[in-house]
């Protein structure tokens, strides 16, 4: 038995050792909602344009944010930036951070906008072990990370995967190369509409009656669990938020690149910050807690739809507009 065990240990590490197609990678999850990744690889590697302001998040900040808007807004305030918002469905800092990693890799940015949400979520992104490199799956991260053992027993069957499909390409439906006929153009804009993972585009138009809102907002606040642990084990219980987001300010710190928190509420929701503090040793809050009352524009209890969309950006054009005018020093020092 203990060979048997070793034997597979073995196996799983050379598996975990086999190299990929970083483009493949990317292109891995196509058929699901988090199909944007592809693009998002895309914009980084394989479109000259530059990115200088970019955003991250959830499907909050993807639905808030209008990238084409922000861009139009900072040149009327004299700033001629390149805007992105490559905010992805559900949560999880992983991410973020493997996004992060590809996009200082590749480009120079000049602000990061991290979005926020009232309280963070106690488990990674389901899409962080199809999409992470090798290195950061095997890296836990931090202790109690709950996701650790399902992302590190997936690792070999993906590693095995994606080096067959370096050799065969066309079976597993994982093109090699940029293909720029499947490339959606530098300016996407994810709050007109976005794809669903059985490719149906789904408009973000949508205004819903307050009556279904509130009906929303009862069932999403059933199922939000406090803290437990208490603050002194904050750091284990709210892990994959407090070490990943402390790893991408880091990151930009050593850059000269200011970080910004984006709130984002819930229809409804509080206006208070569960980790505001933690946050504002990395760089300001910027709090968007007075969409919240406006029923009109929101498309369900989570997501702003295009009007909501389009009166966040606006609002949030200025603020980011004075940070970028700011000495990178000064607001690195902060």
């Amino acid at each position: 038995m203990a060979a048997m065990l070793g034997t597979a240990l073995l196996a799983g590490a050379a598996a975990m050792a086999l190299p990929d197609n970083e483009y493949q990678r990317f292109s891995s999850l196509e058929h699901t909602i988090q199909n944007r990744i592809r693009w998002i690889y895309e914009r980084m590697h394989n479109d000259p344009k530059p990115i200088d302001v970019a955003i991250l998040g959830p499907s909050r900040s993807g639905a808030a944010v209008s990238a084409p808007r922000l861009q139009s807004d900072l040149a009327a305030l004299g700033l001629p930036l390149t805007t992105v918002n490559f905010s992805l469905p559900e949560n999880g800092r992983d991410l973020h951070w493997v996004i992060e990693e590809e996009l200082l890799s590749a480009k120079a940015p000049k602000l990061l906008v991290i979005s926020v949400i009232e309280k963070p979520g106690r488990f990674g992104h389901p899409a962080f072990k199809y999409i992470a490199p090798a290195r950061d799956v095997i890296d836990p991260g931090f202790f109690g990370n709950l996701d650790y053992l399902s992302n590190l027993v997936y690792l070999p069957f993906r590693q095995i995967k994606l080096f067959a499909a370096r050799a065969a390409p066309t079976f597993f439906e994982l093109p090699d190369r940029f293909q720029p006929a499947r490339y959606a153009g530098s300016d996407y804009d994810s709050t007109v509409s976005f794809r669903t993972g059985d490719g149906l585009w789904v408009e973000r138009e949508k205004r819903i009656p307050r009556a279904a809102l509130l009906a929303g907002k009862a069932r999403y606040e059933k199922g939000v669990r406090p803290p437990v642990l208490g603050p002194r084990y904050a750091d284990q219980e709210f892990g994959d938020e407090r070490v990943y987001v402390a790893r991408m300010a880091e990151a930009a710190r050593k850059r000269g690149i200011p970080v910004a928190f984006l709130f984002l509420p819930y229809y409804g929701g509080p206006s208070q910050v569960q980790e505001r503090k933690f946050y504002e040793r990395y760089g300001p809050v910027l709090d968007a807690s007075f969409v919240s009352t406006h029923d009109e524009w929101f498309s369900d209890v989570a997501h702003l739809n295009r009007a909501g969309a389009l009166v966040l950006t606006d609002w949030l054009a200025p603020q980011l507009a004075d940070m970028l005018s700011k000495p990178a020093a000064e607001e690195t020092s902060k």
